[in-house]
């Protein structure tokens, strides 16, 4: 695709608000989901009626204003990140976007922040930038998510720090029978995977 017609797409399918585009700005080389990604994660967040969602990662706030237009009106974003400069963007994308309540934005390490969150109490999660470096997200993932909620993981085919961490992510997602996942080649790598009833274990015979 042409630039134009990708600026075209772009424009028709996935129009930053004036807040995103300024946190967009102000992230400057932070990694950050391009617009396209973006829309896909409000479209995920509308599909699943998201209520509430966990973001390891915060991309500068990015990603966190993209998602809350799609969840749902009083639905809670959680936010983590182990990044104080990124976190810092993030808080302040949030800030200047009047989101409140909505956002709870969490400066610390996802080893530590993840525990503490309640199992099946969320609709959506989404892991990006150095999730795979300091925890096992799929183990996090399969806890956090009611069944039915859908697990977005982004840059898994990316080169440079935590590679082989999320080679074994998409290995290990593969072949878990609790998500219906599929991996896609776009913006270094797309995971989408649903988190499905757990399996009956047969019942010992009498």
């Amino acid at each position: 695709m042409d630039g134009a017609a990708l600026d075209r797409v772009r424009e028709l399918t996935a129009p930053e608000d004036e807040a995103t585009a300024a946190a967009r700005d102000r992230a400057g080389r932070t990694v950050v989901p391009t617009p396209e990604i973006g829309a896909l994660l409000r479209w995920v967040a509308t599909s699943t009626s998201a209520h509430s969602t966990v973001e390891v990662g915060s991309a500068g706030g990015v990603s966190g204003l993209w998602l809350m237009r799609g969840m749902a009106e009083r639905g809670v974003l959680t936010t983590i990140d182990d990044d104080p400069h990124a976190h810092g963007l993030a808080t302040e994308a949030f800030d200047r976007a009047g989101a409140g309540a909505r956002v709870r934005a969490i400066l610390g390490d996802p080893g530590e922040v993840l525990p503490r969150l309640s199992d099946g109490g969320y609709d959506l999660v989404v892991l990006q930038g150095s999730a795979f470096g300091t925890v096992d997200p799929l183990e996090h993932g399969r806890r956090l998510l009611r069944p039915g909620g859908v697990l977005v993981a982004l840059g898994l085919l990316a080169s440079g720090d935590h590679a082989d961490a999320r080679a074994r992510f998409v290995q290990a997602l593969a072949d878990d029978p609790v998500f219906a996942s599929v991996v896609l080649p776009l913006d270094e790598g797309l995971a989408l995977a649903t988190r499905l009833e757990d399996p009956v274990e047969d019942e010992p015979e009498a």
